[in-house]
């Protein structure tokens, strides 16, 4: 019981010390201390505090989903709405809102990070493995993306790595200037870049939980770290070793038309329960997720907040899925991507297994609904996916193609990296492949039946050489008469498009158009497109996000 009461004794500690709207640390009283008597030498040591640490995180799952969406394009509120929604997807945030007023829940986040770090023994021994090395580098894994999570939102950020234990502590920390991501990111990237080979901790399953996936990979937050700073060759080793050493492969998970003598016949035939099967929550597709249990009282409110309509799926991404071409063979094709099947529904009808409907007031986002199922079990498990594997390929796709390897980024969403696709020069030019870099070794045969991700909904798009294609700019003048500049463009314009069709609603959104918009220097890339779901405000909108500093959150 000593162990137990240690970690709730720091939680009920770090949740006090961060009080206070107005100020980013703001210290409630001068009387609270916690004295740093305690080493983590055991193995209940870690668990305990490991434990009370992502029970921290569970307390951003709801933020991390609205904040990175409804300020996007895709997802939108409705009339059943809450006023605390509206104001998210308006940028008119109180300081009432629970869902974007909760800075002292990411710092509480650091400060236990922070207190396992400084405290735990990693020179402790069990059969010859050192059994706290993985939980010192999982700690470090979760402040890194906490932080990140702090400067996306909230543009700047106050670092600190030691543990706050006193209010002088606090007082301290307070005098310290606050980084931007680009301040902050060669920091967190000196603190990770030793312990990117660490293995995740596991301490079992819990409640159908694979505990493995409740941390995060370091060299996926490295890559990201890497990708919003512009350093595009790291990130691209750092995502590609992430995806060898661990086999992920854009798995079978497949829907599609069924075609009957050259006819659609208007049914729908899944391969691996189709593309809802891979987002039904323990699929090994999962990398990171961030879960929870009834049993708790944690209030995970995802799902019912889809269920009950008080968030929708916007015009804009409805419109995304039906106006996509699905292709059956080089000679019969049609529209609409069937990865809409499972991520949207209407209401007291089910799956939507039409496509090109008019958009109605009726559609739903079904992504949470189908992970998290509304019933009354007493130990339900709750969860929001935070990394997939086609997240990682798709990033991946983003990294490359900024070194000027488009045809390779384009062969992510079009092909599927392997061996095949690789050794094809009419897919990916000899010139992009000399030298050929660590990053682009797809040759093991782990990655032989890896498919393009659009192909998940789009039918076999790998055989369009019509229409789904990097036009040829050097036979016209591109918009800056620079072929090389306009492939680019070209190609992370359809990675961005990707991202949407096949990451709606996940929590990544308005950061990924952010993203490119601060790459490009042009804020009206993220402006247009998140004011076109604003119908009846949209000039007003977008007007506030031509100027950088409305994209965050007020401290």
């Amino acid at each position: 019981m000593k162990n137990i009461n240690k970690s709730i004794l720091f939680l009920i500690f770090s949740s006090f010390l961060f009080v206070g709207c107005n100020s980013l640390l703001d210290v409630d009283s001068d009387q609270i201390v916690f004295e740093n008597q305690y080493k983590l030498t055991g193995a209940n040591d870690t668990l305990y505090s490991m434990s009370a640490i992502l029970s921290q995180v569970q307390k951003l799952a709801n933020s991390y989903v609205l904040l990175g969406e409804l300020r996007g394009d895709l997802m939108d509120v409705s009339t059943k709405s809450s006023p605390y929604l509206h104001e998210i997807n308006d940028f008119q945030i109180s300081d009432s809102n629970p869902y974007a007023n909760n800075i002292r829940d990411y710092y509480s986040i650091i400060n236990n990070c922070n207190y396992v770090l400084h405290n735990i023994d990693t020179s402790v021994v069990n059969g010859g493995i050192k059994v706290m090395y993985r939980e010192y580098a999982a700690a470090k894994g979760i402040r890194a993306w906490t932080y990140m999570q702090l400067v996306l939102n909230f543009g700047s950020a106050i670092y600190y790595d030691k543990p706050i234990l006193s209010v002088s502590d606090a007082e301290s920390v307070q005098t310290q200037v606050p980084l931007s991501l680009n301040e902050l990111a060669p920091l967190l990237i000196a603190d990770l870049s030793p312990w990117k080979d660490a293995d995740m901790p596991n301490f079992g399953t819990i409640y159908n939980q694979n505990t493995r996936k409740s941390f995060f990979p370091i060299r996926f937050i490295l890559g990201d770290l890497y990708l919003y700073t512009g350093q595009y060759e790291n990130a691209a080793n750092e995502y590609h070793d992430l995806i060898y050493n661990n086999k992920y492969t854009i798995g079978p998970f497949r829907t599609m038309y069924t075609v009957t003598n050259s006819v659609f016949t208007g049914g729908i035939t899944y391969f691996n329960g189709g593309w809802e099967g891979e987002y039904l929550g323990r699929s090994n597709e999962d990398i990171t997720y961030i879960a929870a249990t009834n049993q708790y009282g944690r209030k995970f409110e995802l799902d019912s907040l889809c269920y009950y309509h008080r968030l929708a799926p916007s015009p804009v991404a409805i419109n995304n899925w039906y106006s996509q071409r699905y292709v059956q063979s080089v000679s019969l094709d049609t529209v609409g991507d069937l990865r809409s099947i499972g991520s949207l529904s209407v209401l007291n009808i089910g799956r939507a297994y039409y496509i090109n409907k008019p958009f109605t007031t009726n559609d739903y986002i079904q992504k949470f609904v189908t992970m998290n199922p509304l019933d009354s079990t007493k130990n339900e498990n709750k969860q929001i996916v935070v990394y997939r594997t086609p997240l990682l390929y798709l990033r991946y796709a983003e990294a490359v193609n900024r070194l000027g390897k488009s045809n390779l980024a384009f062969a992510v969403i079009k092909n599927g990296l392997n061996f095949a696709t690789l050794s094809n020069n009419t897919i990916v030019p000899s010139s992009e492949k000399t030298p050929l870099s660590n990053y682009m070794d797809f040759t093991s045969n782990i990655f032989i039946n890896n498919t393009g991700i659009r192909m998940r909904g789009c039918g076999n798009v790998n055989l369009d050489t019509t229409n789904y294609r990097i036009p040829n700019y050097a036979l016209y003048a591109g918009p800056r008469n620079n072929p090389k500049q306009d492939s680019i463009e070209f190609v992370e314009d359809a990675i961005q498009t990707e991202l949407a069709l096949e990451m709606a609603f996940e929590g990544n959104r308005f950061h990924d158009l952010m993203r490119f918009a601060i790459r490009r220097n042009d804020p009206a890339y993220l402006a247009d497109k998140v004011a076109a779901k604003h119908v009846n405000n949209k000039e007003a909108i977008r007007e506030k996000l031509m100027h950088v500093e409305n994209w965050y959150l007020k401290k």
